[in-house]
C-alpha cells in the first residue's frame, strides 16, 4: 500500500504555531511560510482568503491546507476591518493566540499549524501542491477530536503542551493524508505515481542505492520503459528529471550523513555515488551554496 510506505518513511515536522480568535466580520493576514500551513475550523464558518479574487469557503470542522510562500488571511463573514500578524511569536510560549476583533466575540475560532513532511529523504510530500485546498471533516468525528483535543491543550497550556499538540498534529497529517491522496485531483501526482510499480522500483533503487552509478537508460531498463517513455512519465510526476532527482536524492543523504557522522568526505562521496571528492565537493556547493565541510561546521 502507498501510504504504509509513505508512513513508514515519513519524516515530520509538525508545529502548532496559533489558534486565531475573530469576530464576525473581520480578517486576518497571515504572512507566507517556508512550511505548508494548515487551518482548521473549530468553532464557526470562515473564509481563507488567498487573493483579491480568489476566496476558499472554510465551514465548520474543515482544514484548510496552504502551500508555502502564499501569503493568505483568514477572515469571518463580510470583511469592515482587518488586522496583520508578522508570524513572530514568544519562542516560550506553546503556542500563541491571535486574535481579531473584540476577544469576547468571537464568531470563528480556528486552529493553526506547519508542517514539513518529507518522504524517504527526499521527496517533500507537498512540494508539487501550487493551490491551497479545503477537506471537510465534518463527518470524521476521530478528526474533529483531535483539534478539540489541541485547543484544550493550548488553552491549558501547561508542562508537555508544545510535545503532546506536536504529537496531536502528527495524527492530523496520517489523517490528512489519507483524504488528500483520494481528492488531490493531481495536486500530488507522486502519491498515484508511487503506486505505479515501474516508478516506485527505479525510486526505490534511488534511495536504497544512491552509490550506484545509474543512468537514464539503466533507470529507463529498471522501469520497463523506453528512454523516451520513463523521462516523460518521472518528470510529469515528479516536476523534475530522473537525474536531478537522483541528484537531490544524493545530496540529502550527503547532508544528512555529514549531520550525524564525522566520516571523512571521501568516505561520505563514495557513499552518495561521486567517485572523486572535488567532484562531489562541487556538486554539493551547487546544490545547497556552501561546501561539504562549512556545511558541518554550520551544522554543529
Amino acid at each position: 500500500m502507498l501510504l504504509e510506505k509513505v508512513f513508514d518513511n515519513l519524516a515530520m515536522t509538525v508545529e502548532p504555531f496559533a489558534t486565531c480568535r475573530l469576530a464576525a466580520g473581520w480578517r486576518m493576514r497571515l504572512p507566507a511560510s517556508d512550511w505548508v500551513t494548515m487551518h482548521y475550523a473549530l468553532q464557526g464558518d470562515g473564509q481563507i482568503r488567498l487573493s483579491a479574487s480568489e476566496t476558499l469557503s472554510m465551514p465548520q470542522h474543515s482544514l484548510a491546507i496552504v502551500p508555502p510562500g502564499l501569503a493568505h488571511a483568514v477572515q469571518c463573514g463580510v470583511v469592515e476591518a482587518e488586522i496583520a500578524y508578522d508570524g513572530q511569536q514568544d519562542p516560550d510560549e506553546p503556542v500563541c493566540e491571535l486574535v481579531a476583533g473584540p476577544a469576547d466575540d468571537s464568531s470563528l475560532i480556528v486552529v493553526c499549524g506547519r508542517i514539513q513532511a518529507v518522504y524517504a529523504a527526499s521527496v517533500g510530500l507537498f512540494d508539487r501542491l501550487r493551490e491551497a485546498m479545503v477537506i471537510d471533516f465534518g463527518d470524521d468525528e476521530h478528526i474533529r477530536g483531535i483539534f478539540a483535543a489541541l485547543a484544550e491543550e493550548c488553552r491549558k497550556s501547561g508542562a508537555g503542551s508544545r510535545a503532546m499538540m506536536t504529537a496531536l498534529m502528527n495524527q492530523c497529517l496520517i489523517a490528512v493524508l489519507r483524504v488528500v491522496e483520494q481528492r488531490s485531483g493531481g495536486s500530488l501526482p507522486w502519491l498515484s505515481a508511487l503506486d505505479d510499480p515501474r516508478l516506485s522500483k527505479v525510486v526505490e533503487t534511488m534511495l536504497d542505492h544512491p552509490q550506484h552509478a545509474h543512468t537514464l537508460e539503466s533507470l529507463a531498463g529498471l522501469a520497463a520503459m523506453s528512454r523516451a517513455t520513463f523521462i516523460r512519465h518521472f518528470e510529469k510526476s515528479f516536476g523534475r528529471t530522473p537525474m536531478d532527482y537522483l541528484r537531490d536524492v544524493r545530496m540529502r543523504r550527503a547532508a544528512k550523513l555529514l549531520q550525524v557522522s564525522t566520516a571523512p568526505l571521501d568516505g561520505i562521496a563514495a557513499k552518495v555515488g561521486y567517485a572523486s571528492r572535488s567532484h562531489f565537493s562541487k556538486a554539493f556547493h551547487e546544490h545547497f551554496g556552501v561546501s561539504p565541510v562549512d556545511y558541518r561546521k554550520q551544522y554543529r
